[in-house]
């Protein structure tokens, strides 16, 4: 066989015996599309209805639109009839009246201005055989009317889907002569832009998920990724609302998603531009720098960003116990604090409490804002060191070394800060405690090195406060105790390392007592009553007896 010399492109006729195959064939497709051909039509109403028949519910779909001239385009897949100008607004496929395919369908219309009305009545298996269906006269008003065949399950859902197809609709839709509630697509925007046959709503919260409707097609809502911008305080997202935009066009034929084209491609570039330009009015914003430089580039002229961060907040060991912090505070004296690992900094912050010279002037770095002026001019804390000495040696505990020393009174504890920037700084602070511990090199807490200024540098509840911001990290393991369980052993063990460091052993024997009978015990103690106890290595002397009035005053 010779090789063609031209080809064409051209419609497989066996294509239309697979129609029943391409539509989900769901009553909320089949109902939007009866309503945006309606629509289309040049409709001011659409009338849904159920009319009973012997054999069964039919539903009812009727308009006052244009009506159709010729009943040929009906069954005519890829071949829609509409005049010029709806066909270079509205890019119809001619495959609105295929959504019922399958089904036992009557169409009626009466097109304008003076045409005849006329009657088909489709069988089921006349979708696919291609066999002649009878044209006939019939009198019928202005307009188009569809009839088809509900099943069980149709019909139970149809109102829903009916207050559903109307929502965004911007023709009037009645269901059995009462009007249904329509809604603007773009209702509680912030602001609208309209701009090149869309109107663009702009919204600020949270954003909605991926797979949410973002464009509406005339009461038709598809998802579709469009820009977002999040601000530090704000997010900013879009719905867009299709007015007359030919080239923006939906995947056919369940009109399910965007065709990615090129008008898609610069309805997000206006999006994202009406993001920035709505910001640039606001007065201030909190972007990025890499969004403030992607505005400019936009032509949206912006101002720096407004120099606020967050005040500095220790690390702490577990990411399920995260402070608030003191909020965001004006950046223009202060220091950045960069990250050195909890027990560094939560010791540090309790020395630089006590020391007050750098009290409200440290930020926590903010990446983001790298690359303004006035960020990048930020002095920042570079090294953060504890000097330690005990018996005439030196030691140094920061976020690479240990000194290895046991827990005990040292002889001097500094805290060493180094502060970079244009004017280079090092401050020395006198430090009560240090935590010396790394969960890399150490299994528990029980293995930290706690070194002490002296034994009234702090409390017992103090360092257990301490201990537990420096150290205590609860084990994920699907085998672990819950959070509160390995929370409440951890506390209770570190009061008793707090008590034998600060007061003694024998002081720390009995706050180990004490908690337990308090965790254990204490809950069962009869109101007014109490428990005096002797407790011995050989016997356990236990008695109850009222609780002593307290003394008049």
């Amino acid at each position: 066989m010779p090789l063609p010399t031209v080809i064409h492109s051209q419609v497989d006729p066996a294509a239309i015996t697979k129609v029943t195959r391409l539509f989900n064939n769901t009553l909320g497709s089949m109902l939007t599309e009866l309503i945006q051909n309606a629509r289309r039509a040049g409709a001011t109403t659409i009338d849904l209805d159920v009319a009973e028949a012997e054999d069964g519910q039919w539903l009812v779909i009727a308009d006052d639109g244009a009506g159709i001239a010729d009943p040929a385009v009906i069954l005519a897949l890829g071949r829609s009839g509409w005049d010029d100008e709806v066909a270079v607004r509205e890019d119809p496929a001619g495959m609105g009246v295929f959504s019922l395919a399958g089904r036992r369908v009557e169409i009626r219309s009466r097109p304008r201005p003076s045409g005849d009305g006329w009657r088909v009545a489709i069988a089921p298996g006349d979708w696919e055989s291609g066999a002649p269906i009878a044209v006939t006269a019939c009198d019928h008003p202005f307009g188009t009317e569809t009839r088809l065949l509900l099943d069980d399950e149709w019909a139970k859902t149809l109102e829903a889907a009916a207050i559903s197809a109307a929502r965004y609709c911007p023709t009037r839709i009645r269901f059995k002569g009462l009007p249904l509630a329509q809604s603007d697509w773009l209702a509680d925007a912030a602001v609208i832009v309209e701009t090149d046959g869309v109107r663009i709503g702009l919204f600020n919260a949270p954003r909605t998920a991926h797979y949410q409707p973002r464009i509406n097609f005339h009461g038709l809502t598809v998802p579709c990724t469009l820009p977002s911008v999040d601000e530090k305080d704000r997010s900013w997202w879009a719905r867009v609302d299709i007015v007359d935009a030919p080239a923006l066009q939906l995947v056919l034929p369940a009109r399910g998603e965007m065709v990615e084209n090129d008008a898609l491609d610069a309805l997000r570039d206006t999006v994202r531009k009406a993001i920035y330009s709505h910001i640039a009015s606001l007065g201030s914003h909190r972007l990025s720098f890499v969004q403030w430089t992607e505005a400019r580039q936009l032509g949206v002229d912006l101002p720096e960003a407004t120099p606020l961060l967050r005040g500095w907040t220790p690390a702490n060991a577990d990411l399920n116990s995260v402070s608030d912090g003191p909020g965001l505070i004006p950046a223009g004296e202060l220091v950045l604090m960069e990250h050195f690992g909890a027990p560094l900094e939560q010791c540090a912050a309790l020395a630089l409490v006590r020391d007050g010279r750098l009290e409200g002037a440290l930020a926590d770095p903010d990446d983001a804002m790298a690359g303004y002026g006035w960020y990048d001019a930020l002095p920042r804390i570079t090294s953060l060191r504890f000097e330690i000495e005990r018996e005439g040696t030196a030691h140094v505990f920061d976020s690479e070394t240990l000194t290895g020393l046991e827990s005990g009174m040292v002889d001097r504890l500094d805290l060493v800060i180094e502060i970079g920037g244009a004017r280079p700084e090092t401050l020395i602070v006198s430090a009560p405690v240090v935590v010396e511990y790394d969960d890399a090199h150490h299994w528990g807490f029980e293995e930290a090195n706690v070194l002490l200024a002296s034994r009234d540098a702090l409390s017992p509840d103090e360092l257990v406060d301490l201990l537990e911001a420096s150290c205590f990290c609860a084990s994920d393991d699907r085998e672990a105790d819950s959070w509160d369980t390995q929370n409440d052993r951890f506390l209770l063990d570190a009061r008793e390392m707090a008590t034998r460091l600060l007061l003694g052993d024998d002081a720390a024997l009995v706050e180990r007592l004490r908690a337990i009978i308090s965790y254990r015990a204490q809950w069962f103690v009869p109101e007014g009553r109490q428990f005096a106890a002797v407790i011995g290595r050989s016997a356990i002397d236990i008695r109850i007896e009222p609780v002593s009035p307290a003394p008049a005053s």
